[in-house]
């Protein structure tokens, strides 16, 4: 097991997008210095200044899920309008499928997991009580998103997460315990599991 933080979300440079519509921060990928042509699977940020058109990314497997800001609606001809709304959970599509967004506000910023298709394979839920996560997962990754919440990898320690700061398990051996300092404290984690 190989424990990566806690990382502050400040510390992850924001990449400007070309069409400066916003700016994208990468928190993890797998493997560690991928680019976008050759990951298994990434988690980033994505701060949006501008309603516009998402960039397309065949094969792969997209989660998004509202971070800050009023929301969004998604719009694609593969499927339903979508509200992306403070209170609502993930959401999944195809990175092939062609997607507008329209901003609710002047801004907002998102959370995204994208799994390569048929390489590996990912869930993301956000959190409002204390669970255990049980093995096997090949990856979690927990970001804290109001509060602050105490991650118990099992090995004896406890890890400390306050607002937008995160860190990602590698190869977990136990099962692995998220905890709340408050009532009011909300988190997100992801699982990951590789296929080949």
């Amino acid at each position: 097991m190989r424990i990566s933080g806690p990382i502050t979300v400040a510390t992850k440079p924001p990449l400007p997008w070309k069409n400066g519509g916003g700016a994208t921060r990468t928190l993890v990928v797998e493997p560690e210095g991928a680019e976008l042509e050759d990951f298994s699977w990434r988690i980033s940020l994505a701060e949006i200044h501008a309603s516009g058109s998402f960039s397309a990314y065949p094969g792969i497997d997209r989660i998004i899920l509202l971070w800050r800001g009023p929301g969004m609606v998604l719009r694609s001809p593969a499927w339903p309008e979508h509200c992306l709304i403070p209170g609502l959970g993930p959401f999944r599509f195809r990175g092939e499928d062609e997607v507008t967004c329209e901003l609710l506000g002047t801004s907002a910023a998102d959370l995204n997991l994208m799994v390569r298709r048929g390489g590996a394979v990912g869930e993301m839920r956000s959190g409002s009580t204390e669970i255990k996560i049980a093995v096997p997962c090949d990856n979690l990754f927990v970001l804290c998103a109001a509060g602050s919440v105490d991650v118990l990898p099992g090995n004896g320690k406890r890890l400390v997460l306050q607002p937008e700061c995160f860190l990602n398990i590698t190869d977990p051996d136990a099962e692995i315990a998220v905890v709340l300092s408050a009532p009011t404290a909300r988190y997100v984690y992801a699982t990951l599991r590789r296929l080949c």
